[in-house]
């Protein structure tokens, strides 16, 4: 039994193992497919050794036990048998060798100890010699094996060790390469999967449900739910609560909605996308009343849910004809359901080109700066100074800048308001910060039942500065009125952490005196058609009086809006109000003046 000897690589060997280098690391850098790399380490190998075979063994870090990757001349029988070989003493080769994390050269496997626990293996395949180097990761940690198995008792040259060596080396960087490319397209199926669904629910969400409607079938039935009340609800129980609420709906309605596809899509809005309904309408009642009988259960809490619902059947734009009939369901007021009819709720086509128009302006505004908060002078009667303003929303597209009136019916068709809002209350209390002064923004019935404000307003001040006493929220008369009781506790809350509160247009609507106490409103700003003939008009005049009365006695701040000519600055101070706002002392502008 000679020794072969430890004798220095001839130029004729080391050009043998230089090619096997140079051929691998090419299959790695052309990006081959892992298996082939490996398959092919193991041929070039074997060609070094004739009466030999290559072998290259993975051990799975979960189970603990190694897997035959690559042996390209190894019958499948003895492919089976060493699947599941657990590294050890007893492993053979290269079981040892990752056991160990060092080489291990067997010379005889029929009676070395190391084989004990495949010895028959070496017996029925005539495995007589088996060198075995381990794979090792980054960090140094075995993680497999490559060995070479030969029909002869043998021991390894110099020439077979520095093979091994850089058979495992390379089998490593081809290892390495290919846990990256399966972690990169595992980040990228997650980033697919993301981008389709929604992270709270798990549902697919509007990106999803638009490729669906892609394909789907000509007699395909569109319902859009939206749920009422959940501002409510996460002022009374908190976002932790409004948040796994809405889960329990996520799964209640997979529940009840079985012929559906569902959708997440707004914050409180879900779509459910049917291939065909005998009866569209009756689907939409049957959801409604179960949600009506049967509570949604949380905590020991019970959930009675209601919803408005937009309807639509067949044809194309089915999404968009089922946000129409969801108007038309709001406007009618909560859990009303709306279905689609082309005659009645299809508009004009000069008002679908505007719309698609605006909504594409709108949304190129959002996301590139366009949408840009405008500021305007609030005069205080007494001193004759201009240290308070109001941000004033505006839309900068190519050059030109719209007011408000020609693009906030689409945005609110299109659910912007709240980005709107956020835009303007970012711009303008970045703003504050750097003067003095009180700024008003506006604030929307869709961001009251968003139920956002506090914390977002919060966060803002916080961020720069800011005290929220600063800060003027503008609601319309109609928002805080009795037929709007939800609102109520949002509006109590931002008035407990400092901000001012303004009910705005004031006259226009309920002109409810009992809710503005009630709501310990700052500042009452009368409406513009008042102010504007107020000079000219007795009865304008006389109605005025009466709010200026009311305010007083109340320990409410009034405004005058339109305040566009002395005669009516005139009487406007002669009345008592305390400020005024028009273009007589301040004009909208891109800066504060």
């Amino acid at each position: 039994m000679a020794v072969e000897s430890e004798v220095p690589l001839n130029p004729e060997e080391l050009d043998r193992i230089l090619a096997l280098q140079q051929t691998i690391c090419g299959l790695i850098a052309g990006d081959a497919p892992y298996l082939e790399v490996i398959d092919e380490t193991c041929r070039m190998a074997e060609q070094m050794l004739p009466g030999a075979v290559a072998s290259f063994m993975h051990l799975d870090p979960e189970t603990g036990l190694m897997e035959v990757i690559s042996a390209p001349s190894v019958p499948p029988a003895a492919i089976k048998r060493l699947t599941g070989l657990r590294p050890g003493p007893e492993g053979g080769s290269c079981g040892n060798a990752v056991y160990r994390n060092i080489p291990v050269f067997v010379y005889d496997t029929f009676t070395d100890p190391r084989w004990e626990g495949l010895r028959q293996l070496a017996h029925d395949f005539d495995l007589r010699s088996c060198w075995s180097c381990p794979v090792r990761n980054e960090q140094g940690e075995a993680i497999g094996s490559f060995a070479l198995s030969s029909f002869e008792h043998r021991h390894p040259s110099s020439v077979h060790k520095r093979l091994l060596e850089a058979g495992a080396a390379l089998i490593a960087i081809a290892q390495l390469r290919h846990a990256q490319q399966q972690q990169l397209q595992a980040q990228r199926e997650q980033l697919i999967y993301n981008l389709e669904h929604d992270t709270l629910t798990g549902l697919q969400n509007a990106q999803g449900l638009l490729q669906a409607l892609q394909h789907a079938s000509p007699t395909a039935v569109l319902i859009l739910l939206n749920l009422n009340n959940l501002g409510v609800i996460n002022t009374a129980y908190g976002l932790g609560v409004g948040d796994r609420l809405l889960k329990a709906l996520a799964e209640a309605l997979q529940k009840r909605a079985p012929g559906a596809r569902i959708y997440r899509g707004g914050t409180d809005e879900f779509a459910l996308l049917y291939d065909g309904l005998a009866d569209p309408l009756a689907e939409a009642e049957r959801l409604r009343q179960r949600f009506f009988v049967e509570p949604v259960k949380l905590d020991g809490l019970n959930f009675y849910l209601t919803f408005n619902a937009g309807v639509a059947q067949g044809g194309k734009d089915l999404l968009r004809r089922a946000m129409v009939a969801l108007k038309h369901a709001r406007q009618r007021g909560k859990s009303a359901i709306h279905l689609f009819r082309p005659d009645q709720d299809l508009p004009a086509r000069k008002q679908k080109m505007d719309y698609i128009s605006w909504n594409a302006r709108l949304h190129e505004a959002l996301h590139s700066g366009g949408i840009r908060a405008w500021y305007q002078g609030i005069r205080d009667n007494r001193s004759g100074c201009i240290r308070k303003w109001e941000a004033l929303v505006r839309l900068e597209h190519q050059g030109k800048t719209y007011a408000p009136g020609e693009f906030l019916e689409v945005a609110a068709l299109s659910g912007l308001l709240p980005a709107i809002t956020r835009t303007v209350a970012e711009q303008g209390i970045r703003l504050l910060a750097e003067v003095e002064g009180e700024l008003a923004i506006n604030i929307t019935e869709t961001d009251l039942e968003l139920g956002y404000l506090p914390d977002f307003l919060d966060q803002l001040v916080r961020q720069h500065g800011v005290a929220p006493e600063r800060l003027i929220l503008e609601i319309l008369e109609g928002t805080s009125s009795s037929g709007k009781e939800a609102h109520v506790p949002q509006l109590q809350r931002l008035k407990q952490r400092g901000y001012q509160l303004a009910i705005d247009d004031f006259g226009t609507e309920y002109s409810n005196f009992e809710r503005i106490l009630e709501l310990e409103v700052d500042i009452i700003k009368i409406d513009a058609k008042y102010i504007r003939n107020i000079h000219v008009d007795p009865t304008s005049y006389e109605i005025v009086r009466a709010m200026v009365y009311f305010a007083r006695n109340a320990g409410i701040r009034t405004v005058a809006e339109f305040v566009h000519c002395e005669k009516v600055q005139t009487i406007v101070a002669a009345l008592g109000i305390d400020e005024s706002q028009g273009y007589l002392f301040s004009e909208p502008a891109p800066t504060l003046s």
